[in-house]
């Protein structure tokens, strides 16, 4: 067997478990007739990824839905629209994810949350130490707030059936901006899936071609005055909310964390093969 690669697999737990929640079928469950298919496909995906590349380091983040985030305190409606995760399910779904840190954790696979911070920050502070000390990061996850981190020692990894691999290129191809552009346009477009309101009158394929005009959010500012009337205005009127939509939603780099990055290395030898196995060591068992 191959040795280790200098690689931190940084997974989004939350994201993935919610994935499989939704697509894996319920019938996989345990002894007491549990559905857990969300933890089948979060197992099931981190193994293969495991076996794939390697990594000598091994994370999966959480986020803490029951207690607020820095970003509901900056702005109250952040996410506002959204029920529980699970929805008429989402009483299993939480017991998913409580057994799944437990899972995780009976395998030497930290997962790690911050009360107060979104997976997200978490994620964002651990490669941004890897990257300090020359190691390269694959995030996995379909959120796009975290191709924000896309860059020389990061990629995100989206998956799915053909899963996807997204570096500087691909981030401009998905989302028609770079990656050091994408808190400005969100800035200016704003995101539905979050319920942040961006720049009244500022749509995305304004603020995309605002940002390949004038490159940064301040060079738009820089330049309000050549451009049209109605995009001038709003933008005039948008400009009490920038630095607080900025805080928002830029991805926080300098969370405190329980466990440093070496503490994180991959133990191999405690590893099941599949998902199946990982869930009978804990008496859960896929029907």
């Amino acid at each position: 067997m191959s040795p280790p690669e200098p690689l931190l697999l940084a997974a989004d737990g939350h994201n993935l478990l919610f994935r499989s929640f939704s697509s894996v079928p319920r019938s996989i469950t345990d002894p007491e007739g549990r559905p857990v298919n969300g933890i089948y496909g979060l197992m099931g995906t981190l193994l293969k990824l495991i076996r794939e590349r390697r990594p000598a380091f091994t994370v999966v983040a959480f986020d803490v839905p029951e207690i607020p985030t820095f970003r509901h305190r900056e702005m109250p409606t952040y996410q506002g629209q959204r029920g529980p995760l699970g929805g008429a399910n989402a009483e299993n779904f939480a017991w998913q994810v409580a057994e799944a840190q437990a899972l995780l954790a009976h395998h030497h696979l930290p997962a790690l949350v911050a009360p107060g911070f979104e997976a997200d920050d978490i994620l964002a502070t651990l490669v941004t130490r890897a990257a300090a000390q020359g190691i390269p990061s694959l995030v996995v996850s379909n959120d796009r707030d975290l191709q924000q981190l896309v860059g020389p020692m990061v990629r995100v990894l989206v998956p799915g059936k053909t899963p996807v691999e997204v570096g500087p290129e691909q981030v401009v191809e998905r989302l028609g901006v770079r990656a050091d552009q994408i808190v400005d346009w969100k800035i200016l477009a704003g995101d539905p899936s979050d319920n942040i309101p961006g720049i009244a009158g500022i749509g995305d394929r304004s603020a995309v071609e605002l940002l390949r005009r004038f490159d940064t959010l301040r060079g738009i500012y820089a330049a309000l005055d050549s451009l049209a009337p109605r995009q001038r205005r709003a933008l005039e009127e948008g400009r009490n909310q920038v630095d607080k939509l900025e805080r928002v939603i830029r991805i926080r780099t300098d969370v405190e964390l329980s466990m440093t990055l070496e503490e994180l290395e991959t133990d191999y030898a405690t590893l099941p093969e599949r998902a199946g196995d990982a869930l009978r060591v804990v008496g859960l068992r896929p029907e």
